[in-house]
């Protein structure tokens, strides 16, 4: 039998490639059987990752929890978990910080990703922010990138005053140059040292990167002022995705289902999964006394997905209706939380002054 020409790939690794790759899956975290992941580490070419497990609920602090699945990211086998106490879905690991900042700075998404893909979702958003600010109020928006948002909602309240806050210096670089608008480059933790108060904070898209979700919830507090309002955008995935990992587990042999990669419908990227039940109870406690969610608009991938994406809003914000705001059906929803102002009850000073 002729021997394979070297040019062609193999197809497992070599002796020393196994040592070192067992040696990679021994230090990183989460593979308890180190032996059974070597073919797929040398696959995906894994490399040393430092990874802190999580061993409690990094939002109420209780022990125990039940499993979703198991997923692969940047090396490290993490897995999706559900707070038993307070029903929180999170992932039981925290990659390196700093090669979690190299991966946003290198995937970040342009002007025009805001622009053509989330143009329906901007101008949703910025209807909100529009509907829940006084004149000549403050708005601020967390992770709000190179600000394009916040310029479409200038275009419509040219009276408020706008804050951008984002991880990336060219972002806030961006902002604050085509824009003029006031910018804090940081994570979320960089505002606990400011004292100014806001109408509006708008967090799209951003609150399930946080690893300290117990100290967000208390600087949302801080930063909303008396009859202001939050709006944030998640994900509205958690259901379709218990359904999916329930039939995987009831079809998948044992021990394929434990060499597992990925979890339906979950962005290995995001820390926790939000179910609407869950922020509008955490809203509730952390102050915000009137909270309500919506059908979330959908990105536009192409011409041909645009009118059926339209005919699935359409949809939704019918059930969302019909069911007197119980049933939203979109990919993704939003959750908008209001402070009550003193003297007014539960109305919001923006409604008053409209």
């Amino acid at each position: 039998m002729p021997r394979p020409s070297r040019s062609e790939p193999r197809n497992s690794p070599t002796g020393e490639e196994r040592r070192r790759l067992l040696e990679i899956l021994r230090s990183n975290q989460g593979f308890s059987e180190p032996e059974r992941w070597v073919e797929y580490a040398w696959q995906h070419t894994f490399k040393k990752t430092l990874a802190e497990k999580l061993i409690h609920c990094p939002d109420c602090g209780a022990g125990s929890y039940t499993t979703i699945g198991q997923y692969v990211y940047y090396s490290t086998l993490a897995r999706l978990r559900t707070c038993s106490n307070c029903g929180l879905v999170y992932s039981d690991s925290r990659i390196d910080p700093e090669v979690i900042q190299t991966h946003f700075e290198q995937s970040y998404k342009d002007e025009d990703y805001f622009r053509k893909r989330r143009r329906r979702i901007v101008r949703q958003i910025a209807h909100l922010v529009d509907r829940f600010s006084p004149r000549c109020g403050r708005a601020l928006d967390v992770g709000g990138a190179t600000g394009y948002q916040m310029a479409v909602v200038k275009q419509i309240r040219p009276d408020l005053e706008i804050t951008i806050c984002d991880v990336s210096e060219v972002a806030c670089a961006a902002a604050a140059s085509r824009y003029g608008f006031k910018t804090i480059c940081g994570r979320l933790t960089t505002l606990e040292d400011i004292k100014e108060r806001f109408h509006v904070v708008v967090m799209s898209d951003v609150i399930y990167y946080e690893p300290d979700l117990a100290g967000q919830w208390k600087l949302l507090s801080d930063l909303v002022a008396d009859g202001g309002s939050v709006i944030i955008r998640v994900p509205n995935t958690l259901t379709p995705m218990r359904i999916v990992q329930w039939i995987l587990r009831l079809l998948k042999p044992r021990k394929a289902a434990e060499l597992s990669d990925r979890v339906s419908f979950f962005n290995p990227e995001h820390l926790y999964i939000f179910s609407p039940r869950f922020l509008i109870k955490r809203l509730r406690t952390t102050g915000f006394d009137t909270v309500f969610v919506l059908p979330s608009e959908l990105p536009i991938s192409n011409w041909k997905r645009r009118y059926l994406h339209a005919l699935w809003y359409g949809m939704a914000t019918a059930v969302h209706f019909l069911s007197f705001g119980q049933f939203v059906i979109t990919p993704s929803i939003l959750v908008v939380g209001t402070r009550r102002a003193p003297g007014l009850g539960t109305t919001s000073p923006a409604k008053q002054s409209k």
